[in-house]
């Protein structure tokens, strides 16, 4: 029994810090309260998830971060390759002077003159500078295929893992469902026979233990299916976790 209350003791105290941790990542203040509420039944409902889902790579975060970056490497490109057009520009330029031999009359007769053009610049040679920089941006722009490439067999590899997770994890669950089941039976036909002289108070408390033991493998195992199928979502893209 002591045993058992200090274990109960430290279960307690890791509630309070899952609580913390909860409220923290949710962005509670500490003085605001966390009601948690849920529903069992609902749970069970949620579980079952479409396996026959195409992974699409377009719904994850990491793959439209990527694509913008692949982008802007493909106009960096372009603008290395307009490096060697001409630039042409206009130009104006208006003036006011003001000349005379009396100071006190200087500001009185005003000469403005105002000059208004275009330019054209062509840049003959800079060695291979230019050359340069259209390679360095078109092997970055390479780089961004294979980056492309190695995201998409990484999620690839995500779905799968974290589906065949899924899917062992539910017949898990649906096993110890069935396993709760059967030990409330085998516990309430205990007591019968307990409450009509044929068993023992010892065959009640192990068939009460058996069943305890069976509702504690079927919560662990509900939450591993939950757990399995928020991993199956973020692998599909339909939910964005932050680390």
């Amino acid at each position: 029994m002591n045993n058992i209350m200090a274990q109960r003791k430290q279960q307690l105290e890791q509630v309070k810090l899952k609580h913390a941790v909860l409220k923290e990542t949710m962005g509670f203040t500490e003085n605001k309260k966390l009601h948690l509420v849920y529903d069992t039944l609902k749970i069970e409902k949620d579980l079952e998830i479409d396996t026959t889902q195409i992974l699409n790579y377009d719904n994850r975060i990491e793959y439209q971060e990527l694509q913008t970056q692949q982008r802007l490497s493909q106009y960096n490109v372009l603008y290395q390759k307009l490096s060697f057009a001409p630039a042409v520009s206009l130009f104006a330029n208006y003036n006011i002077l003001y000349y005379n031999d009396q100071l006190s009359d200087l500001y009185n007769n005003s000469f403005p003159n105002s000059l208004a053009g275009i330019q054209l610049s062509l840049p003959l040679f800079q060695g291979t500078k230019r050359l340069q920089n259209i390679r360095l941006a078109q092997l970055q722009l390479n780089r961004m295929d294979w980056d492309k490439i190695a995201l998409e067999k990484q999620m690839n590899s995500e779905y799968v893992q974290s589906l065949g997770a899924y899917k062992g994890f539910l017949n898990e669950w649906k096993l110890q469902k069935e396993n709760v089941e059967m030990a409330k039976d085998v516990y309430q036909v205990v007591m019968l026979q307990y409450n009509s002289g044929i068993k023992t108070f010892l065959d009640v408390t192990v068939a009460e233990t058996d069943l305890r033991t069976a509702e504690l493998n079927y919560l662990n195992a509900l939450y591993q299916v939950l757990s399995s199928t928020l991993d199956v979502k973020k692998a599909i893209g339909i939910v964005n976790i932050s680390p």
